[in-house]
């Protein structure tokens, strides 16, 4: 196991931390390397059961702190504070704290006390000490002298067995690094570091290394076409650095890797004439090589996705029974398979692959190990009944003794499994529990069991469920998935529908996609019968939650309910979708109630030209099938058109709402709107008209909603047109309307006002003492105190 992290500073500065692990008798141990530009101190703090705490301080900021990090050995933590940075390593074994910028050879003592700073701090995790023999005890601790003795430091040497002395052998650091860059899958890094190095150390002797493993990285992105990469390679570029390498080491062990990267980017050009140049090298020259075989089945490849069947499927069987690695002659085994399974003929790839074992025995069966290997490359591919089958013929012929007999039994009983052969995979697990209670695949052959337990018919619901939870605090893997899934489904048979809905975050956490579907549908069926439920009781936030959230709106009964709770909530989209899928209904009423909800929603969301439309259509089909209410589509209509600033077609609809709707209070929301409108327009006889109509409505349900904003309208308009006997008749019923003392001082005022233009001096005297009287704070009381200092 390693981790290695490079942090970056500001300062310009460098921390690296690198984690090695391994084991030493069969005990785990690890050594964590600190290494910074610059010495740090790091702190020892002893902790209980002999466990120690080690602190390393750094003076600059991190730019982007990492996250900590656990392994069995240790964990790490990462503090960023103001003006500091600590990294803080707590080690689940015993440790000991290293300085590693002091090395034992360079002095004549031994150093009594470790050096307080160091750019390189090593700290050694183990439970028992590696490499020892003899227990260390506590004594004296006092230098020893041995001028005598320094160990030597002779360093890195070429293959001649003399010291490497130029650039200080920095190219095998280079070429280590490089190695461990490829092996980490860091292709970038490899593809630059490579080139530098080159560069670098022109007379290394890596230099083949570092070229090959630059065309290996290059190659790599492109087979995975990676777009997050940010080097951009062509496949120019491996053919050109291939041939360069072919040019610069002809004899190199390697010729056949680096033929193959040419070929097979060829070939991905669509080059093939050019691809065969470089295969025909390889046959020839190479013909048992592995890379050989992948460039021969690459080329089948080619000729398979194009118009050449037939001659890709001579080129599998030749690398089947060519082949001396099983791996490879399974690759072409398979391709012959999937060329069967293409044609929709199962068996038949099934029964190939069986004739492939039979006629090949020679070469496949010549040992039992090697027939194993095939029933697992076979049950890897997805052919485990066939692989169970092989297993079973070599399980007939074994005994205990046999050192692949518990793993064979182990395989065969979950490849079974895997083949729903599900009598036969309980015989051989169980057959193995018997025989190797404690043995080395205990838990793998204990987890093919519980996926039998899904197979298997239990009906007892506390069982199951009891049983699920068994297996979702076992495992983290498809099995503990698929429990919960189980259990989802479960809760829904049982109709605790919100227990399976309390389920849904980790339902949709599921990996494989056939569990991940099964879990949705369960969700989707509790919340299906939750949200019917939430509707009946006019709950509409928790129904509209759960039908944007599973997609089920289609799929509940009560759609008046529906739309109501989609309109309540603003959800116009999904409430006019809702009522178009019912305004063609065969039954004309419900048509139209339906065409009444759509148009509200169009309303709503301000779709003015479709409500004008659709209200026209209401109000014809109210008339045919004889429904009053539909009339009040032209209030829908006017308002629209309203919107629309078509102000002719408003006031004619207008006149119809004046008509058909005569008497209705809702009315005079038409009528406030229209002396809006002719307020714009400035005319005082259309103001007239519509606010007595107003006037008239509100005396007539004894509601004043619209007081007295109509009534100043009318008076004001009257006014302009010298009706003010008109006006003055508004005037006195104005204040019996208003419970408000603002605005009561302000009618006085412009009852007073009409009086006195009329003369009538005394009605105005009246009017203007109310308006004096008033024990409120207004400029209507000023202006009615001068008006009574005119009148005397």
């Amino acid at each position: 196991y390693t981790l290695i992290l490079i942090l970056s500073f500001l300062p310009l500065c460098a921390l690296t931390i690198e984690f090695n692990s391994a084991q030493e008798g069969g005990l785990p141990y690890g050594v964590l390397h600190i290494k910074h530009d610059e010495p740090v101190p790091c702190k020892i703090t002893d902790l209980e059961y002999g466990k120690k705490r080690y602190t390393c301080k750094f003076n600059n900021a991190l730019t982007k702190p990492p996250e900590s990090k656990k392994t069995p050995l240790m964990e790490i933590e990462f503090v960023q504070k103001k003006t500091e940075f600590e990294v803080v390593v707590t080690p689940s074994f015993n440790s000991k704290l290293l300085n590693m910028d002091v090395a034992l050879y360079a002095f004549e003592e031994t150093p009594l006390e470790p050096k307080k700073d160091a750019k390189h701090w090593a700290i050694l995790i183990y439970s028992k000490l590696p490499f020892t023999q003899v227990e260390i005890e506590d004594g004296i601790n006092f230098p020893i002298f041995y001028p005598e003795y320094k160990r030597p430091n002779i360093g890195a040497l070429d293959l001649n067995g003399a010291p490497i002395g130029y650039v200080r052998s920095k190219d095998i650091n280079a070429y280590l690094n490089l190695k461990r860059s490829y092996e980490a899958k860091r292709y970038e890094d490899v593809i630059e570091d490579a080139q530098q190095a080159m560069m670098l150390y022109p007379q290394t002797i890596f230099k083949s290394e570092f070229a090959l493993y630059r065309i290996r990285a290059m190659d790599f992105l492109l087979e995975n076409e990676d777009d997050t990469s940010y080097i951009k390679v062509d496949r120019n570029d491996v053919v050109n650095e291939g041939k360069r390498w072919m040019k610069t080491f002809p004899s190199d062990e390697f010729m056949p890797e680096v033929l193959f990267y040419i070929a097979k980017n060829y070939l991905k050009m669509g080059f093939s004439s050019d691809a065969n140049y470089f295969l025909d090298i390889l046959i020839t020259e190479h013909p048992q090589n592995r890379f050989t075989k992948w460039g021969i089945l690459l080329y089948a490849d080619y000729l398979y996705g194009g118009s050449k069947k037939a001659e890709a499927l001579k080129l599998y069987n030749d690398v089947l029974y060519s082949a001396k690695d099983l791996n490879m002659a399974s690759q072409a085994a398979i391709r012959l398979a999937k060329n069967s399974i293409d044609s929709g003929k199962v068996e038949e790839a099934k029964q190939f692959l069986t004739k492939i074992l039979n006629a090949n025995a020679e070469f496949l069966l010549t040992d039992e190990q090697g027939t194993y290997e095939l029933a697992q490359k076979l049950a890897i591919n997805g052919l485990e009944d066939i692989a169970a089958q092989v297993a079973e013929e070599l399980l007939k012929e074994a005994f205990r003794t046999n050192p692949m007999y518990e793993s064979l039994l182990k395989d065969t009983g979950l490849w079974h499994g895997e083949a729903k052969n599900i009598s036969k995979a309980h015989e051989y697990l169980s057959r193995y529990q018997k025989e190797f209670a404690s043995g080395e695949y205990e838990k793998e052959v204990q987890e093919g069991m519980d996926r039998l337990f899904f197979e298997l018919s239990e009906t007892n619901t506390t069982k199951l469920e009891a049983y699920y939870d068994t297996l979702a605090a076992r495992y983290e893997n498809e099995i503990s998935e698929k429990a919960l899934v189980e259990k989802a489904k479960l809760f829904v048979r049982e109709k605790r529908f919100l227990e399976a809905l309390g389920l849904d975050k980790k339902v949709r956490e599921v990996n494989e996609e056939v569990l991940l579907n099964e879990g949705i549908q369960a969700l989707s069926e509790a919340a299906l019968n939750v949200a019917s439920q939430a509707l009946k009781e006019d709950k509409c936030q928790e129904a509209v939650l759960l039908i944007e959230q599973y997609k089920i709106l289609e799929k509940l009964e009560d759609k008046e309910a529906i739309f109501d709770c989609l309109l309540r909530l603003s959800r116009f989209e999904l409430a006019i979708k809702e009522a178009k899928n019912h305004i063609n209904k065969r039954d004309l009423r419900e048509r139209l109630a339906w065409m009444i909800r759509l148009n509200s929603a169009l309303k709503e969301s301000k779709q003015w030209e479709d409500v004008v439309v659709l209200s026209k259509d209401i109000y014809n089909l109210g008339i045919l099938v004889k429904e009053p209410k539909a009339k009040s589509a032209l209030r829908e209509e006017f308002f629209a058109n309203i919107e629309l600033k078509q102000t002719e077609k408003a006031l004619e609809v207008a006149r119809a709402v004046q008509k058909e709707l005569s008497g209705e209070y809702k009315n005079i929301e038409v009528y406030d709107a229209l002396i809006s409108l002719a307020k714009e327009q400035g005319s005082d006889l259309l103001i007239v008209e519509y606010a007595n109509l107003a006037i008239e409505l509100q005396e007539k349900s004894s509601t004043y909603n619209y007081s007295p904003n109509v009534e100043y309208a009318a008076m004001q308009a009257l006014e302009r047109l010298g009706r003010i006997e008109e006006a003055l008749e508004i005037a006195k019923s104005l204040p019996l309307h208003l419970s408000s003392e603002n605005e009561q001082i302000k009618a006085q005022y412009h009852l007073g006002e009409l009086n006195y233009k009329l003369t009538k001096l005394e009605d105005a005297k009246e009017a203007f003492t109310k308006c004096s009287n008033m024990d409120i704070e207004s400029p209507w009381r000023q202006m009615c105190q001068d008006y009574l200092e005119l009148i005397k």
